[in-house]
């Protein structure tokens, strides 16, 4: 009894564990505000760039962590270093790529962080307390397993590839062959797999499910989502007067 009870214990800690609705506003704040321009866009830009790396920290991703901030140290150094003294099409294309680089890049950690940080259980409870149609929660909700799935499916066939010595320096084109024929047929038979899984658990019952997580708001996520209120404010105020 005690070991089932332990399998059941959730061992993540409070930012991990947020409402999936908090986490959800979170990625279509962050990503709206960076990709739109405005005054406080330097200043905004910095703030939810550090926050979103904060995220992956609170799911223990180091590695990618590391990986993250090492990317946006080089891309400032670019932007404060080198564009001053490009000219022409060169001074362009760097400034194309990291201004969009590092307006977008903070959206897409903070959906990685969404992504692989909330149970699907939890997920579709949450969708359902928000009244959302079945037709829009199972594909989502497939999707939830699909890409993490997919991520682990993609390091075996790294593994398998190493074990065998072949690598991108003495077999390049049997390195791409061996990598995607092996993923895209993953890929289709992933998702085959995913979808009877869903069904198999009655995701598709027009019946009201049970469920044993328990979903609502917390201080943290109330907190949260005032702050996110005061982002759309700003973003809206700057909109509508420096236009």
């Amino acid at each position: 009894m005690k070991t089932v009870v332990g399998s059941l214990r959730d061992h993540r800690n409070i930012v991990a564990k947020l409402d999936p609705r908090t986490k959800i506003a979170l990625t279509i704040t962050i990503s709206t505000i960076l990709i739109s321009s405005g005054s406080s866009q330097s200043i905004l830009r910095v703030c939810l760039t550090l926050f979103s790396l904060a995220l992956l920290l609170s799911i223990h991703k180091i590695s990618l962590f590391i990986k993250c901030a090492v990317t946006f140290l080089v891309l400032i150094g670019i932007q404060y270093w080198v564009i001053p003294y490009a000219e022409g099409m060169i001074k362009f294309i760097l400034l194309a790529f990291v201004g969009i680089f590092m307006n977008m890049f903070p959206g897409f950690i903070v959906g990685y962080y969404t992504l692989f940080s909330t149970k699907v259980s939890e997920f579709i409870a949450a969708m359902e307390k928000m009244k959302l149609p079945r037709n829009i929660i199972i594909p989502i909700s497939v999707i939830f397993r699909f890409f993490p799935t997919i991520a682990e499916e993609y390091r075996n066939i790294n593994y398998a590839m190493k074990m065998r010595g072949i690598n991108f320096s003495n077999h390049f084109f049997k390195m791409i062959e061996y990598r995607m024929i092996p993923l895209i047929i993953s890929v289709v038979q992933i998702g085959n797999d995913l979808s009877f899984t869903a069904m198999t658990r009655g995701i598709d019952s027009p019946f009201k499910r049970t469920n044993v997580c328990v979903v609502k708001f917390k201080l943290l996520d109330i907190l949260l989502l005032i702050v996110m209120v005061i982002l759309w404010i700003i973003y809206f105020k700057e909109k509508l007067f420096n236009d």
